[in-house]
């Protein structure tokens, strides 16, 4: 009689799991019931942490819709968030940390809610898949004492950014604040033609911390660097300093880092005020 039993309870968990996935509209996914379908690949990691509102988590992701590959394959940081009902965020609650899945979702929908207004989702009624790779999460409190560490010192680096601007004006006479807000000195006069707004021009430059440790140089790899004045190619400081210059002039120009990059880029700390040699070789002619 007990092995009726078990028989009988096997069988109906067997149809039970037959009738979640046989009748989903997409083969080999389940349906959630906050709307969207969803697929795991490989093993599921169920000891691992699972993110919740406010985690920090890393993803491996992309987007695609029809045959479309709308974003590749790369990695983001985002906040978990609750933004409507069945998001992105809901489905990547149901991950752990190592897992792998793919996720159909309301095309249209996830457009309208997440994506910037101007953007159109332009496949119709077609779905929008989302293949992700969870790799690593950082706990709500954890994620919110280190971005508060962060914003000290990012504190703490716009006052070393005044001390650091004083000093090497103090240590380098001759250097006088323009009303675009740089600080320059006229190295070498030029006796070309000035710059036009939208003109290409081609320079030699080199860019140094305060500190004179180079961390930019067009002059040791020997070949100019060209741009369009006036086009947002360059950061602003760039551009408020060659506006102004002739073919032949040479500057050293301090940039105050709200002029430069402002909280930070690659190689460049955040709040460094920037120093540049700048030479202006020629006007380029269409």
């Amino acid at each position: 009689m007990k092995n009726v039993a078990k028989f009988v309870l096997i069988a109906l968990a067997m149809a039970n799991m037959f009738s979640f996935t046989a009748c989903s509209k997409y083969k080999g996914f389940k349906k959630d019931k906050a709307g969207f379908y969803y697929q795991f690949h490989g093993d599921i990691h169920d000891t691992a942490d699972q993110p919740k509102t406010g985690d920090l988590v890393g993803v491996l992701m992309s987007l695609r819709a029809g045959d479309s590959l709308l974003f590749p394959m790369m990695p983001n940081e985002m906040v978990m968030d609750s933004l409507y009902a069945g998001d992105m965020f809901t489905a990547l609650r149901m991950m752990h940390v190592g897992d792998s899945a793919t996720f159909i979702l309301d095309g249209p929908q996830f457009f309208e809610k997440m994506m910037n207004p101007s953007q159109e989702y332009s496949f119709g009624e077609d779905p929008l898949y989302l293949d992700v790779k969870l790799y690593g999460l950082m706990k709500k409190a954890d994620f919110e004492k280190a971005k508060a560490d962060f914003e000290a010192q990012l504190d703490e680096r716009r006052v070393k950014e005044v001390e650091e601007i004083n000093a090497y004006l103090q240590d380098n006479p001759g250097l006088k604040q323009m009303p675009t807000g740089v600080y320059l000195k006229n190295v070498k006069k030029g006796n070309g033609p000035k710059v036009e707004p939208m003109q290409t021009v081609k320079v030699h430059y080199t860019g140094k911390f305060t500190d004179g440790v180079v961390f930019d140089s067009s002059v040791e790899r020997g070949e100019p660097f060209s741009f369009m004045v006036g086009a947002g190619q360059v950061i602003p400081g760039w551009d408020a300093t060659v506006a102004d210059m002739k073919v032949g002039d040479k500057v050293t120009v301090l940039i105050p880092s709200d002029l430069a990059y402002g909280e930070g880029t690659r190689g460049i700390p955040p709040y460094s005020p920037l120093v540049f040699d700048i030479e202006l070789l020629e006007i380029v002619k269409e």
